[in-house]
């Protein structure tokens, strides 16, 4: 038995994906990985009483912490079925307020949305099967071109962007470029970790959910602000096709990453079910690499071809 490893899986998109995932891959081990454990197994019982899936495991794991994704990849390392076909990167944040610093001195938004999930990656790489499937979840906020009402991402360096400047502009501004970039970064090291695995049968995608009111990403948001994100976007559903709900992009998400339609699909971006372009930056060679050599620097790790693993 192979296992399916899903991050931030206890609410929102992920919480739709592990549930899509549940009734799609019956005989897999699905590992829900949540930075809170009891909100985990909280979703893992709600998710069992839908599916009957026999194998759902919950583990803790922290994006923000260096240590608890080296834990996290020891404690999957143990478990009986630690051959991995496929892993989904998707648990992320936008802070809007006042800069924070993950435990190893990262910016939170790229430390856990960038740094934290190239992390997890490279270590769980040892363990993938021949023909794993790794997926990150990304956002049509990192394009300017889709005019997502977002500010542009402003790529400099990853060095910068994991130890920024101080500034004096607006907090809300700041922050909300700071997650457009880090989704930029996510599509970045999608094509650069496909090319690196150009030799093996693995497949990387990056996966745009569109606007998805209501999921908490908005949470650190002023009242109003959130009030407006939470509840009256979501009578956009109604009228623009790329505003979701969870459980549509949560679907979408779980096919992209384990069903046979999508397969043969390697390095793409897809905005839901579509393949598309990604933003012209996201191409941009010397940027990919001082992004996946910095990544590696940051997080001290090293990228390892996988040991072929049997079905």
């Amino acid at each position: 038995m192979e296992s399916i490893i899903i991050t931030g899986a206890n609410s929102g998109i992920g919480y739709e994906c592990t549930l899509r995932m549940a009734e799609i891959a019956p005989t897999h081990q699905i590992v829900l990985a949540c930075r809170s454990v009891e909100s985990g197994h909280k979703a893992l019982q709600e998710i069992k009483q839908q599916t009957n899936h026999p194998n759902l495991i919950c583990l803790p794991l922290d994006l923000a912490s260096l240590q608890s994704i080296k834990d996290f990849t020891a404690a999957f390392s143990q478990q009986p079925y630690p051959s991995i076909a496929v892993l989904v990167n998707n648990a992320g944040i936008q802070n809007v307020g006042e800069t924070k610093y993950t435990e190893d001195g990262f910016e939170e938004t790229f430390g856990i949305n960038q740094l934290g999930s190239f992390a997890l990656t490279q270590l769980l790489l040892p363990l993938m099967a021949d023909d794993a499937r790794i997926t990150f979840t990304a956002s049509g906020t990192h394009d300017p071109l889709q005019k997502t009402g977002m500010p542009a991402p402003v790529y400099t360096n990853a060095e910068l962007l994991a130890h920024p400047k101080e500034t004096t502009e607006k907090a809300m501004k700041v922050g909300q470029t700071r997650y457009t970039t880090s989704k930029l970064c996510n599509i970045m090291t999608v094509y650069q970790l496909q090319s690196h695995l150009e030799n093996t049968h693995i497949h990387v995608n990056a996966f745009d959910p569109g606007m998805v009111p209501g999921t908490g990403l908005a949470r650190k948001y002023p009242p109003v602000l959130k009030f407006i994100s939470d509840y009256v976007f979501k009578a956009l559903i109604l009228f623009m096709s790329n505003v979701n709900t969870a459980a549509k992009s949560g679907k979408r998400l779980a096919d992209l990453a384990f069903s046979d339609q999508y397969r043969n699909t390697k390095g793409k971006y897809f905005e839901g079910e579509k393949e598309i372009k990604s933003s012209a930056d996201s191409y941009n060679k010397a940027f990919q690499k001082d992004l996946w050599d910095t990544s590696l620097k940051l997080t001290n790790t090293h990228f390892r071809l996988p040991q072929v693993k049997s079905s």
